[in-house]
């Protein structure tokens, strides 16, 4: 098989695609030859996910909508299935930051909460709700190579179950480590990686495998934008300081990873969380305490993009 088509002939859907991790995502699974279902919120951005594919010699449609609602979802894998025939591979990135959603339990508003946990839990859940059924009426695709395990030399093994689809689930490192006024987000994408370790239980027999990816922070065309902005170089600086690679990650850093956990090379690989953060999530923070401090004494007009002025405007 041609490893830079190693995706051909397979139909995808990748939700929150208009941008970011996203977009990055869609590329790279066309760029390997998979069919493409980019899906988004905002209309323009869907459309211009799936041009840019086509442009790049790709086959895309876009589909808008809030996947966070029961009947969204269901047409959004209808719309897949009629116009592509098949379903191999869910991507389900998508996210938003709905008001009165940041803060603890007490600050947080009611609304904000239940929000918050439909984007990050109930579209993933109507998602692969239906998907998998989709799946399992597509089959393997033309091109499926059986795989052959050492089971299949002995006298009481049965054949292994035929890959018939991948779900990755985007989770976070916030999913595995806490911050302060940030209920809503670490608790649903704690929820995720939940989510992705029972379905991997649940689809596993049928042929699905299902994992989650936990990014660090990855900038992307919008967070540059807003570091340029509101932030500096020293500020962006002491980011990178938290990770021991030193830099932050960029779209495509998760977008590998994802082609990859759709692959026949990953069909072993099931219910597992992959924190693509550098490094960050295994590092005792204590370690670089000191090394922050000093960079913070010595760099006294860093600003950050997280940073707000009097007016609670970004600096």
């Amino acid at each position: 098989m041609n490893r830079s088509k190693s995706l051909e002939q397979k139909v995808a859907i990748v939700t929150g695609s208009g941008a970011g991790i996203g977009l990055a995502s869609a590329l790279n699974l066309s760029r390997k030859g998979a069919k493409i279902l980019t899906v988004d919120i905002n209309a323009e951005t869907a459309s211009k996910s799936s041009e840019r594919i086509c442009k790049e010699g790709g086959e895309a449609i876009p589909f808008v909508g809030d996947v966070a609602k029961e009947k969204v979802a269901k047409k959004m894998v209808e719309q897949a299935m009629n116009h592509f025939g098949r379903l191999d591979i869910l991507v389900q990135n998508a996210f938003g930051a709905p008001d009165g959603a940041y803060g603890s339990a007490v600050e947080i508003t009611i609304d904000g909460y239940r929000k918050s946990m439909e984007i990050l839990v109930d579209a993933l859940f109507f998602g692969a709700r239906f998907a998998v059924p989709a799946m399992q009426s597509s089959g393997p695709p033309p091109t499926h190579e059986p795989i052959h395990h050492a089971g299949n030399n002995l006298s009481n093994s049965k054949p292994a179950p035929q890959e018939i689809g991948r779900i990755v689930n985007i989770s976070s490192v916030h999913g595995l480590l806490q911050a302060a006024k940030m209920l809503t987000y670490e608790t649903g994408k704690a929820a995720v990686v939940g989510l992705t370790r029972q379905m991997a239980i649940d689809f596993g027999p049928t042929g699905i495998t299902v994992n989650a990816i936990a990014p660090g922070h990855i900038v992307t065309e919008a967070g540059e934008k807003s570091w340029q902005t509101h932030g500096n170089a020293e500020g962006f600086r002491l980011f990178e300081l938290q990770y021991p690679v030193r830099r932050t990650g960029v779209p495509d850093d998760i977008a590998h990873a994802v082609s990859f956990l759709c692959s026949s090379e990953a069909s072993f690989i099931n219910g597992v969380l992959l924190p693509i953060d550098g490094g960050l999530s295994i590092q005792l923070q204590e370690n670089i305490v000191m090394e922050v401090a000093d960079y913070v004494h010595n760099n006294p007009d860093l600003r950050s993009h997280f940073d707000l002025d009097t007016n609670n405007q970004r600096k």
